[in-house]
């Protein structure tokens, strides 16, 4: 419980969730895997949610946060990024106009609460440092914005650098100085702003993600930008058709430039089972896999510490609400349930050497790649 006395949501077993069933042997396999294996999330809400969302907005409010490190301690994870966002949600409902202020406040609020737990997580701006932290015993966290809501000041971009924000979104879901969203109903693309803003991350080493952008928006980062971008949360139109997901052009796009596409566990996104669980996300992993090859795949859970379907319904207020079909995504619900893709990627055949590239080992060779 925070100082706020806003009782907030267990960080682990929050609700019932299953655990992949796997054979004798490969129960043998998965021991070993995770010794090893360097699990990285590369799109993450580690901020713990009130118990009641009701109170979502007055916790935000007061200031006074928790931050997931137990969940992702439990997980697995040798690092999640951060997305942070949240906080901008105390002045504006609509995340694609939060200010900038109050995303610098999470971020600030974040590495202040870091400090006090050195000896459970530290912060992490490189592949390197990841290594290092798993070495320590200790959760890297790598500070990531949702989105730049830079306004049109494009030296935003260095002072978010300046605090360790090593992956950025370029929009939300509307238009904003730099380009399109998703849901947007005419994306004209990157603006002359936006193509200076990919310049910049270029020349800091801030990877550009379009997970939220639109169609030519994206297209246009992925012609522009000079080092490989990532969709840092997302799954494939072709398995679900919804305004969320990515069309095969693009994507394959974004692998002939050595970028990476991570794929998401949000509920209700990718099955419209009342019963859903993890293996309609193993479904995205596997047709992502084929599409463009096991080198530019990894994980991006886009998961939260509370109840996501009760954020979705009570924070954003999408249009979808009305036909929300579960209550959670089993095997999947939470950070705390990362070690559950392993063992879903060894039911689904995937060889020891694939596994170590899915879980963590293609994203840090992304951040070599990217990250000065």
């Amino acid at each position: 419980m925070a100082g706020s006395s806003i009782p907030l949501a267990k960080q682990v077993g929050r609700v019932p969730s299953m655990t992949v069933p796997l054979e004798a042997e490969e129960e043998k396999r998965y021991q070993k895997l995770m010794e090893v294996v360097v699990m990285v999330d590369l799109h993450e809400h580690p901020m713990v949610c009130p118990e009641n969302m009701d109170n979502f907005i007055e916790y935000l409010r007061l200031g006074d946060y928790q931050w997931g490190y137990e969940a992702a301690r439990h997980g697995g994870w040798a690092a999640v990024a951060t997305a942070n966002t949240f906080r901008g949600m105390v002045r504006s409902p609509e995340l694609s106009y939060i200010a900038f202020e109050d995303l610098v406040d999470e971020i600030g609020m974040m590495l202040a609460d870091l400090s006090k737990h050195g000896d459970k997580a530290v912060k992490v701006t490189s592949a390197e440092e990841i290594l290092q932290a798993k070495d320590q015993g200790r959760v890297g966290i790598l500070p990531t914005v949702e989105h730049l809501a830079i306004g049109d000041v494009l030296h935003r971009v260095d002072v978010l650098y300046s605090l360790g924000v090593r992956i950025a979104g370029l929009t939300y879901n509307l238009q904003n100085y730099i380009g399109a969203g998703l849901t947007e109903r005419h994306d004209c693309g990157l603006t002359d702003f936006g193509v200076e803003v990919v310049r910049r991350m270029n020349d800091l080493g801030m990877a550009v993600d379009v997970s939220h952008a639109g169609y030519k928006t994206a297209m246009d980062a992925i012609e522009h930008s000079q080092a490989p971008i990532i969709y840092s949360h997302n799954a494939a139109h072709t398995l679900r058709p919804t305004w969320r997901t990515r069309k095969d052009e693009e994507l394959i796009a974004c692998a002939k430039k050595g970028g990476l596409i991570a794929i998401t566990a949000v509920p209700n996104s990718l099955s419209d089972d009342p019963h859903q669980n993890i293996n309609c996300v193993l479904d995205h992993y596997d047709y992502m896999v084929k599409l463009v090859g096991v080198d530019h795949v990894g994980i991006g859970t886009d998961t939260l510490v509370g109840d996501h379907v009760a954020f979705h319904v009570k924070m954003l207020g999408r249009n979808f609400t009305r036909s929300i079909p579960a209550p959670y995504l089993d095997g999947l619900e939470s950070p705390a349930d990362g070690k559950n893709i392993i063992r879903g990627f060894i039911s689904r055949g995937y060889s020891d050497a694939d596994i170590k590239k899915l879980a963590g080992g293609n994203a840090l060779e992304f951040f070599r790649r990217v990250m000065n």
